[in-house]
């Protein structure tokens, strides 16, 4: 029973630290975009976010439950660079900012327009640093008190919606769904954020006395399949919110926008109230999960040079700062980094699922490196105008319609560094 009860507070604290503002503003305007093909958004979004997000739980799980041994099969300075950069985009130079940006932009300028951008996010982040600055029982905190604040709300809106259908569902504005939200999973930042969580999962466990690996990878496992299973329902619900209201939703609307617009359709002034709830607990619980993984990374990887309360410090002055870019800058600038990062994350998962088939390691370097080479390439060729010629041959390879161009190079760069660790073998033998 115990086990039982650990399993669903660690997964349901999970959804809270994943479910933040990407969670909340990218589905509804998928959902728009969509219309009445909203099942391929659904899919799309899912492939990139949900799915990508379980299987790096296991990934993280089986390897030894740190990203350090998820990463390092490529090499050793690669798992601290590409920690390091994760670290930073998940935290205060992506994600944390804009957590502070849209609890201001749907939060509360629609009902307190006087009140200065910078005054909201300095309490915003004080509060945070309140919560963080001593991580024992984090989990706890953030399952117990949080996260039930959190699901009543988007359960309100999502119900509420299904309960007033559209007669006739617009049709989609864009020509191909799939790939728009197989783009937008991205933009959540949940799969890079779910090759982290993994230590704060473990930190959790052992305070509640599991201290043999076997049983953290199996609870680590069942519980990272009941925060997504929590999430699936709430970004199915949140896609067709989008679908349903698509009808009535002017284009030329930012995301945040968008989402205000269709709750006021179903709620009026009411629903300006239950979005500033929702989508302030959404981003809080995310600001408090992340910024306490970040700030152990940092002192981890430092060997507590830089502190803990120190790393937690900076990480909420600059959070702080960036959020008062807003949000549209913020995701704007977001969109060309997660494409580069991205496609070797989801190959250094796929290669760790199936480690025990893999007989040299050599391997991933191989996979991972054309991986990385290819999307470093692409966003070069993509930023100057003078490599169009190069960008249209990188668009020749296969997939690249579907943001899978870098697909090609992997199974070569893993083929190539396979043929020739044979022909290594069979000159030494």
């Amino acid at each position: 029973m115990k086990k039982f009860k650990d399993i669903v507070v660690i997964g349901v604290a999970l959804f809270a630290m994943f479910f933040g503002a990407g969670n909340l503003i990218f589905p509804p305007q998928l959902g728009v975009v969509s219309g009445d093909s909203w099942l391929q958004a659904i899919m799309g979004f899912f492939t990139t976010d949900v799915s990508l997000s379980i299987l790096a739980i296991i990934a993280i799980a089986k390897s030894g439950g740190t990203f350090d041994s998820f990463a390092s099969k490529v090499g050793p300075k690669f798992s601290i660079i590409m920690g390091i950069i994760i670290m930073l985009i998940i935290g205060p130079l992506l994600a944390l900012p804009r957590t502070g940006a849209v609890s201001y932009e749907m939060g509360i300028l629609p009902i307190f327009p006087n009140i200065p951008q910078y005054l909201f996010t300095l309490v915003y982040f004080g509060i945070s640093l309140l919560f963080v600055i001593n991580p024992k029982g984090i989990i706890d905190k953030i399952a117990v008190y949080l996260t039930p604040i959190l699901l009543i709300a988007l359960v309100s809106i999502i119900v509420k919606n299904m309960l007033m259908p559209s007669d006739t569902m617009a049709t989609a504005r864009l020509s191909n769904v799939y790939t728009y939200a197989f783009l937008e999973g991205y933009q959540t930042l949940d799969g890079l954020a779910a090759v982290i969580f993994a230590g704060i999962i473990l930190l959790s466990l052992k305070e509640k006395g599991y201290t043999d690996t076997s049983s953290q990878i199996k609870i680590t496992i069942k519980s990272g399949l009941v925060a997504f299973s929590i999430i699936g329902f709430v970004y199915g619900g949140l896609i067709y919110l989008g679908a349903n209201g698509a009808s009535s939703i002017p284009e030329g609307l930012n995301r945040t926008e968008t989402f205000m617009a269709l709750v006021d359709r179903m709620f009026g002034q009411y629903g300006v109230w239950m979005v500033a709830v929702t989508v302030i607990f959404a981003c809080f619980t995310t600001t408090v999960g992340l910024t306490t993984t970040v700030a152990e990374y940092f002192s981890e990887l430092t060997d507590n040079k830089l502190s803990y309360r120190f790393n937690v410090v900076t990480i909420t002055l600059v959070s702080f700062v960036l959020a008062n870019l807003g949000v549209e800058q913020i995701v704007y600038f977001s969109g060309p980094i997660l494409n580069m990062i991205y496609p070797a994350i989801l190959v250094l998962i796929i290669l760790n699922l199936f480690d025990k088939y893999i007989t040299y390691k050599g391997v991933y370097s191989g996979v991972v490196g054309s991986t990385l080479a290819f999307s470093i390439l692409m966003f070069v060729c993509q930023s100057f105008d003078t490599l169009s010629e190069t960008r249209n041959w990188l668009l020749t390879f296969p997939m690249t319609s579907y943001e899978m161009g870098w697909l090609t190079p992997a199974l070569l760069g893993g083929l190539s560094t396979s043929i020739a660790y044979k022909i290594k073998t069979n000159r030494s033998v």
